[in-house]
């Protein structure tokens, strides 16, 4: 199974457009435009994966720089996601000289 990313899909480009537009080039499992959770709108890019490498790489051949929903889109082959650096844990308290510890958030309940 590998799948390829496609990158410069036109923020019409479905799901199914794009299913539609790569089953030609072998077995075709999944067929994802990503989306934003925010807006809801594609974030212009998504992945195609097959059952074999050799369709994934003829699918690369005869879709790369073609055009898709009125756009020229760029395939390549996915990497995997590269993990976030670990950022330390964030203090909301401080020592002061004296020993006392403070707490940064201020507010009150009334």
């Amino acid at each position: 199974m590998l799948s390829t990313k496609n990158v410069g899909l036109s923020r019409s480009t479905t799901d199914e457009n794009l299913f539609n537009a790569f089953a030609s080039f072998g077995r075709l499992l999944e067929a994802k435009v990503i989306i934003d959770r925010a807006s809801g709108r594609s974030k212009g890019f998504g992945f195609v994966t097959y059952e074999t490498v050799e369709d994934a790489e003829k699918a690369r051949e005869g879709m790369n720089a073609k055009f898709l929903d009125g756009w020229v889109i760029f395939v390549d082959p996915a990497r995997p996601r590269e993990p976030l650096p670990r950022q330390p844990p964030k203090q909301d308290t401080q020592q002061s000289e004296t020993g006392f510890t403070t707490n940064k958030t201020i507010g009150w309940c009334g």
